[in-house]
């Protein structure tokens, strides 16, 4: 089975190329929504969070860890082994597939590419993601500035991708983009 994961920095269009592999009827995970499940449903991580931030509510940790790195690595290290738990047991429920991939954001980040044989990094320009940002998620101009720019550079995660998937244009362009990837792929199995 070749594991493959998908990252890109905020708003590069990871999800569009996930809804393109779904249509293909591959098998993917969005790390981004187990996390969400998690936070709404695991018990275990709650009580951890309401230890350690007297708030098991992701809205109120995210205020006030996103400016205090110390705070940000206490709940990555609270909430990395809840999601390698829940990655692990994907790549098990599949293990009969010949490639399944896996939506990242924080690839890199979490340390989680060990886990990966390939990594595709989709990239988009600057100012495109700023404006998906903007509109997607309701953001003023200088809160999004503030969360791309917290980000490690494209070019530094680029450098350690095996595909690199632009997204600048239409979302047919991407399709074709997605499709030529994984034709790339298939020749590895």
């Amino acid at each position: 089975m070749l594991k493959v994961a998908i990252t890109g920095n905020i708003s590069s269009g990871k999800s569009a190329v996930k809804n393109i592999l779904d249509e293909l009827h591959y098998k993917t995970l969005c790390l981004d929504e187990v996390t969400e499940f998690l936070y709404n449903n695991s018990t275990a991580l709650k009580s951890k969070l309401k230890n350690e931030f007297n708030s098991d509510n992701k809205s109120e940790i995210a205020k006030f860890i996103f400016d205090d790195n110390k705070k940000l690595k206490t709940l990555e290290n609270i909430i990395y082994p809840f999601i390698k738990d829940e990655m692990f047991a994907f790549f098990s429920e599949n293990n009969k597939e010949k490639i399944i991939f896996v939506v990242a954001p924080m690839l890199f980040e979490s340390g989680f590419n060990k886990y990966f044989d390939k990594i595709i990094f989709v990239s988009s320009d600057v100012n495109i993601r700023l404006d998906r940002l903007i509109k997607r998620n309701n953001y003023s101009k200088s809160y999004a500035l503030k969360r791309i720019n917290s980000q490690f550079p494209e070019s530094e995660k680029i450098k350690k991708a095996d595909y690199v998937i632009e997204n600048n244009s239409d979302l047919d362009t991407l399709c074709k983009n997605t499709i030529k990837t994984i034709k790339c792929l298939s020749t590895l199995l």
